[in-house]
């Protein structure tokens, strides 16, 4: 059973020994050491990530001491979240943590005062950094930048203090979408310039965020998510029977760099944004192209070595989960269910949190963390549609 299996997951990843275990693992092992360091108030590796499993886990067995384990791991990244030079990220920063806390809180019933703490001390600072952002796609993108608190601003409810806030952050994000703005979220790359498409670091990131915001708020950028909705649109190509698009081009090119069927970079995170963007829009042409899309990726699924949220197989559940929801259709319906059925049935009850990460074929790390790690996919395993997941700009 998927529950037995998320609940045998997360004990795993909340037993202190396990988890610092594993993290003595991660560290040895991993490529990516700049991304997977623990932070107690962290999100993607961290406690508020952890919190937010729980909170998932609350919300289905709400006596069963899940609100406990959520507290202390909250009450361990206060004094770094209280840093006023702690970034305001999603994933890694402070806005994060407040996510968390907002998870955690049943609604707004608990942690009031801490919310309000929160609201006070990070609020003005959003509107400040949104209406004078600096250049370069980490300022933008939702790992680290702007489009990523918008899964925040949703989850809350709506008060003037969190209105003050959206406004700057919709034009924000429309000053990155409009042709003359796309080059702020290209990099460098081995001495070329590349635009990241996707929904972690790329233009996705924002159009995705932009798009809930129009649906949610009524931001009056519906022009500019057009414009900008057609032109990642048409960037998808077909190749060997799906519609595909590139991880980056070269601005304003079309050469493809790479692909992979996932949230962070892949063609289903984009697919995503563009479906969003024509709910956003009343734009049939740009549903079409993301559900044709996502339809060819059911048929002919990608390769996913790993199982979590960022890369891998649960993030491409969350994604076509989504899109079953939204749509009905029952190839995406049977697809989300079949896709939650291999997620469970690939628990390894020898591995030490039971879901190895698979950074690249070959190197395999033990990740608890929310995003890429097993803490994700014991959430997930509970529900394919969590609220939660609002933080991914998947709904």
């Amino acid at each position: 059973m998927p529950t037995d299996v998320a609940r045998e997951v997360a004990r795993r990843v909340l037993d202190p020994v396990l988890r610092d275990r594993a993290l003595v693992r991660l560290a040895r092992a991993t490529l990516k050491p700049q991304v997977n360091t623990w932070s107690p108030s962290g999100v993607s590796l961290g406690g508020a990530g952890l919190a937010i499993m729980c909170a998932e886990f609350d919300g289905r067995f709400p006596d069963a001491g899940w609100d406990v384990a959520a507290h202390g791991l909250l009450a361990s990244g206060l004094d770094e979240v209280g840093d006023p030079a702690r970034p305001l990220g999603l994933f890694s920063g402070a806005v994060g943590y407040a996510a968390a806390i907002w998870f955690a809180s049943r609604g707004g019933t608990r942690y009031t005062s801490l919310l309000a703490s929160l609201d006070a001390a990070l609020l003005p600072r959003m509107r400040a950094l949104a209406l004078a952002m600096p250049y370069g796609p980490a300022s933008h993108d939702t790992v680290n930048g702007v489009a990523g608190w918008v899964g925040y601003l949703l989850s809350r409810e709506r008060t003037p203090e969190i209105d003050r806030v959206v406004g700057p952050v919709a034009e924000a994000l429309a000053a990155v979408l409009r042709p003359d703005g796309r080059g702020r979220m290209a990099y460098r790359l081995g001495g070329a310039v590349r635009l990241d498409l996707g929904v972690a670091h790329g233009i996705a990131g924002p159009l995705a965020a932009l798009a809930l915001l129009e649906i949610h708020r009524g931001t009056g950028h519906r022009d500019t998510l057009l414009g900008a909705g057609r032109w990642l649109a048409e960037l998808a190509t077909w190749d060997s029977g799906c519609l595909l698009w590139p991880a980056s081009v070269e601005p304003p090119g079309r050469e493809a760099v790479e692909n992979a069927g996932s949230w962070c970079h892949g063609s289903s995170g984009i697919a995503r944004a563009v479906y969003l963007a024509g709910v956003a829009t009343g734009s049939p042409d740009l549903v079409d192209v993301a559900v044709t899309a996502t339809r060819t990726l059911c048929s002919r699924p990608p390769v996913l070595d790993s199982p979590n949220l960022c890369h891998g197989l649960a993030g491409q559940l969350a994604i076509v989960a989504a899109f079953a929801r939204d749509t009905g259709d029952p190839l995406l319906v049977a697809t989300a269910e079949n896709l939650a059925a291999e997620l469970a049935d690939g628990f390894r009850s020898g591995a030490l949190l039971g879901y190895p990460d698979v950074e690249q074929p070959g190197t395999e790390t033990d990740n608890p963390g929310l995003l890429r790690g097993a803490a994700g996919v014991a959430a997930l395993l509970l529900s394919p549609t969590p609220a939660w997941t609002r933080l991914l700009l998947l709904t």
